[in-house]
């Protein structure tokens, strides 16, 4: 019995150095971190002791990653220290990323609701446009640093590229951004950096905003440094 399993465990050594490598499974490339931000720090810009309602309203920033959802879609994934199973207050919490793709400025922001400026928005050109529905969970992906116009107080020097709905998980604290890559000019090697939005100067911005938001308000905002290469296989 004992040679037995000596021949048993000898022949299972053996077998385990000359399995193929090619067996193993390639993994997955999974999200890259690209900016972090301290917990509990949401509204220090008004008050300090007021950060409790940040994590209330899922508005504390933690953490801002990138992947590739598939080879035509990119994720941006925002974390915060917590998220309500409606996104907050669904037209008064207003998330906003702006970033750069080999270099080109782009921007978006939406809410878990935003029939405000979906339907019916004037401050995108000074007038309200035809009225549409744009859905729940919509974010609006837009080319170039958008700037708010001083007289008017509407956007400018940035235009709509696309609508996309985003995914809002109250169990992982997370909003999950997936935007087009032929949107955004994504291609494999492309790099995606930080971008800076002009009012709030970080690359995201959460706050309670219902139509236009104000950087005079309670908010959190998180600075990314990291750069995501989309992968070239």
């Amino acid at each position: 019995m004992k040679k037995l399993l000596a021949s048993l465990t000898a022949a299972i050594a053996l077998a385990a150095i000359f399995v193929p490598a090619a067996t193993a499974k390639p993994k997955k490339a999974g999200p890259v971190v690209v900016g972090t931000d301290a917990a509990g720090d949401w509204g220090s810009n008004v008050d300090p002791t007021i950060a409790p309602v940040g994590d209330a309203l899922g508005q504390d920033l933690t953490e801002a990653s990138i992947s590739m959802a598939d080879p035509k879609t990119v994720n941006f994934v925002i974390t915060l220290t917590g998220l309500p199973p409606t996104g907050g207050i669904p037209e008064f919490a207003r998330y906003s990323w702006d970033f750069t793709v080999n270099g080109e400025a782009f921007s978006m922001s939406g809410n878990f609701t935003d029939y405000i400026r979906g339907v019916c928005y004037p401050f995108h050109t000074g007038t309200c446009p035809p009225p549409k529905d744009p859905g729940q969970q919509p974010f609006f992906v837009r080319s170039g640093p958008c700037t708010i116009q001083p007289a008017s107080g509407s956007l400018g020097e940035c235009n709509l590229l696309a609508t996309v709905k985003a995914t809002f998980d109250s169990a992982a604290g997370t909003i999950t951004i997936p935007v087009p890559a032929d949107v955004i000019g994504v291609k494999p090697g492309a790099k995606i950096g930080p971008g800076t939005n002009a009012v709030y100067g970080a690359t995201i911005y959460a706050t309670p905003a219902a139509g236009s938001a104000s950087p005079n308000a309670p908010h959190d905002v998180l600075t990314a440094t990291g750069t995501y290469t989309v992968p070239k296989k």
